[in-house]
């Protein structure tokens, strides 16, 4: 990573540091003026709604910025985000709001239902969002990082775990935990790997709300936030000078309430999310699926089938039935997601299946076969009466007419034509007569 005494050099989304992460996470909680452009600068768009938001852009060296969409819908389902672009080198980063008012947990009903569906089934209206909202705006070559704190952490892990091969990196903070049983052995590789990075502030309750399927790095918290859920605050996090997150080697250590509070959570939440598990892990299927093929992608479903298949086989609490069953839902949601696909997307199957009987004028076969015959015929007599004009044909003439002669000699490629269409002619009324003795 370049050396930035000064905080002011211009940082790729692919080396940035804790500080610049914490910064890019705060992005999602401004609210964005409605006149924004794509191709803005965020520096000046935040410096329109939240001074202190744009100077810490400038020190962290992400001034050059530029916004790309920005989605908030608030007052409708919760759901906010942004998307910003490297004009230099390319890459897109998009960051998720997460839930506002923690304070008080009825401040936003919206929001808090959003939660309980994600934290018990595995999928809520706002992930589905987070998601389009990404396909809409990913830097296609997969240049794409994902940033996003609490809420917002697990929307950016929602994200990651349905689009992992199409994103570089991953940074949340105080992330409330994405519902891990819905998960295939791929995803949950995916969020094991090093793309994936989640902070933890020591004494945020969030993150311990059911059970994580990714590692954390739990740090130090500097002490600034007051309150109950001071330490959810991203700007709770401790950063040594170089802008690097301190390591926490005694978790909950000064916070003995909320690490009860965060045993209890973990233990009451698993529990719901593992008796849901069945109904989190079909809907998670069927996003997956839709999501490939809506992205063109089926030769990428029948390896995810068989991933599918082996976290079936994985659920030991459930009989030998509903594994079977659960096998058997994925294979005919497959097959009726391909089916609307194709019918959607597929020209060619689109007439297939709207006319399912094959017919087969025999006779225009045999018609285009004898008329074909008929030009070879033509250029047969041609040939020959061009073959006369060798005994006539001065010697400075005669390479003109053997070049003529070669266009006229009887075609082997028109003669193959006839065949074929005489074969074929043959062959479906031989098939017809066949099927016609058997009724």
């Amino acid at each position: 990573m370049p050396n930035q005494k000064d905080g002011t050099e211009q940082v790729p989304l692919s080396e940035l540091r804790d500080q610049q992460n914490a910064v890019l996470n705060k992005l999602a909680y401004a609210n964005v003026i409605d006149e924004w452009k794509p191709g803005q600068s965020l520096y000046k768009l935040a410096a329109q709604v939240d001074t202190d938001l744009a100077a810490e852009l400038k020190a962290a060296g992400l001034e050059h910025l530029v916004i790309k969409d920005y989605v908030n819908k608030n007052a409708q389902s919760g759901f906010c985000a942004i998307a910003f672009e490297d004009p230099k080198t390319g890459e897109v980063g998009m960051s998720f709001r997460g839930t506002e008012g923690m304070d008080d947990l009825l401040h936003d009903p919206k929001d808090m239902a959003d939660n309980t569906l994600t934290a018990s089934i595995g999928v809520s209206p706002q992930s589905l969002e987070a998601i389009a909202f990404f396909e809409k705006n990913e830097e296609k070559s997969g240049k794409n990082y994902l940033f996003g704190h609490s809420k917002g952490g697990e929307l950016a892990a929602e994200v990651y775990a349905t689009n992992y091969t199409h994103v570089l990196g991953v940074h949340i903070i105080n992330p409330q935990p994405i519902n891990p049983y819905k998960l295939g052995p791929d995803q949950l590789a995916a969020l094991q790997s090093k793309k994936f990075d989640a902070v933890v502030v020591n004494g945020d309750l969030v993150s311990w709300l059911g059970r994580t399927p990714y590692p954390v790095r739990y740090v130090e918290n500097n002490g600034t936030q007051p309150g109950f859920f001071g330490p959810h605050s991203i700007d709770s996090m401790k950063l040594d000078h170089r802008g690097y997150a301190v390591i926490e080697k005694d978790p909950f250590s000064g916070y003995a309430w909320q690490g009860l509070a965060s045993t209890i959570a973990t233990a009451v939440m698993g529990d719901i999310q593992s008796h849901l598990r069945v109904y989190s892990f079909a809907i998670n299927t069927v996003v997956r699926v839709g999501n490939f093929m809506i992205n063109d992608l089926p030769d990428m479903v029948h390896k995810f089938v068989e991933y599918l298949k082996q976290a079936i086989e994985r659920f030991r609490v459930i009989s030998n039935a509903a594994r079977t069953a659960l096998i058997q839902f994925v294979g005919s949601l497959v097959k009726g997601v391909s089916l609307l696909f194709n019918l959607a997307f597929n020209a060619g199957y689109r007439y297939a299946t709207a006319n399912p009987m094959i017919k087969v004028d025999t006779y225009k076969l045999r018609n285009y076969a004898d008329q074909l015959e008929s030009i070879n015929r033509r250029i047969s007599h041609i040939d020959r009466r061009m073959d006369s004009l060798y005994l006539k044909a001065g010697f400075s003439d005669l390479w003109n007419l053997l070049q003529a002669d070669l266009f006229t000699e009887e075609s082997w490629n028109i003669k193959k034509c006839i065949y074929y269409l005489n074969e074929t002619a043959d062959d479906f009324e031989t098939v017809e007569r066949k099927i016609i003795q058997q009724l």
